[in-house]
């Protein structure tokens, strides 16, 4: 059985927000983290906002505090960013947008950048927003493979994504966009909504197809009145409340993260706590959920 090494943890900035972007690496630095993921959005970095010169400053930073960068996530739901959109004004703008960000994950050395599917309409079929996704994928896809960065793609909750929630559409759109650039990222909020286990996620992916994690913790949820109220067929997965402090949900983190050792995966793991309640004590909850993943690798 392999291992989880402390090399493999990133720390991201998803809760950082109303903080500056010096205090997060400092921040990560006390924490004694090596690794860092950025998240591309307001205050801290935007896509539109950078050329080369400026990238190039602000991987220096990064650098100059020691911290390694290994993955961008340029925001692309609450952004007009919508790659599957029918409106075809939409999807060409966003795909030229992801593919300015697949040129700044270049510049700022990461390496990696996470794609999210986009979205469409409840009133059209679902066949035709997976057909434009996956000529939108195409061509992102060669991009990548132009700046040697690999797009990880990320499953969705339903309220984001109408038809890319499971492992299993997941691994359907990487095999039909079949291009060595495009891998999947598993994130254990969206896997304990729609799925069973890291293990199980992998096996179905395959080992060579999963290149990134995100880390998180929720509480899953029997659904409420309101959700009931939903069309049947839109009653999709499990109740989960978002990306919490890794202490205080009820899923078993030791146990996804022992499933990815015996799978001897040995890319990067982020952890991604995204709540608001934590927006103001942000060191607070990155080093408790740093030190909870410590404790479970070391075991």
């Amino acid at each position: 059985m392999g291992t989880i090494d402390k090399s493999q943890i990133a720390i991201g900035n998803y809760h950082y927000v109303s903080w500056s972007f010096e205090y997060f690496l400092d921040s990560v630095r006390k924490i004694g983290a090596e690794n860092i993921e950025l998240w591309g959005a307001k205050p801290h970095f935007c896509v539109d906002d950078q050329d080369r010169e400026s990238t190039g400053q602000f991987r220096k930073r990064i650098e100059d505090k020691g911290l390694n960068l290994i993955c961008f996530c340029p925001e692309q739901n609450t952004y007009p960013v919508d790659i599957s959109c029918r409106d075809d004004r939409i999807r060409r703008r966003s795909i030229e947008h992801m593919k300015k960000a697949i040129q700044i994950t270049s510049w700022l050395g990461a390496g990696r950048m996470l794609l999210c599917p986009g979205n469409g309409y409840i009133d059209e079929p679902e066949m035709d927003i997976w057909q434009r996704c996956r000529s939108s994928m195409k061509e992102l896809a060669v991009t990548a493979g132009d700046y040697g960065v690999c797009l990880m793609l990320e499953t969705q909750s339903q309220e984001e994504s109408l038809f890319m929630n499971t492992v299993y559409q997941q691994q359907q759109m990487i095999a039909q966009v079949g291009h060595p650039n495009l891998k999947a990222m598993l994130d254990t909020v969206q896997l304990a909504q729609f799925d069973q286990g890291v293990k199980e996620d992998i096996e179905v992916l395959g080992s060579h197809n999963v290149s990134h994690v995100h880390l998180g913790n929720t509480l899953v949820q029997e659904r409420t009145w309101y959700d009931r109220q939903l069309p049947e067929h839109l009653r999709k997965g499990r109740k989960v409340v978002g990306h919490i402090g890794l202490r205080e949900g009820n899923l078993p983190i030791g146990q996804y993260l022992k499933e990815l050792a015996e799978k001897e995966y040995n890319g990067y793991i982020t952890i991604e706590i995204c709540q608001r309640a934590y927006f103001m004590d942000a060191h607070r909850y990155a080093a408790e959920a740093y030190e909870y993943v410590m404790e479970q690798i070391m075991n």
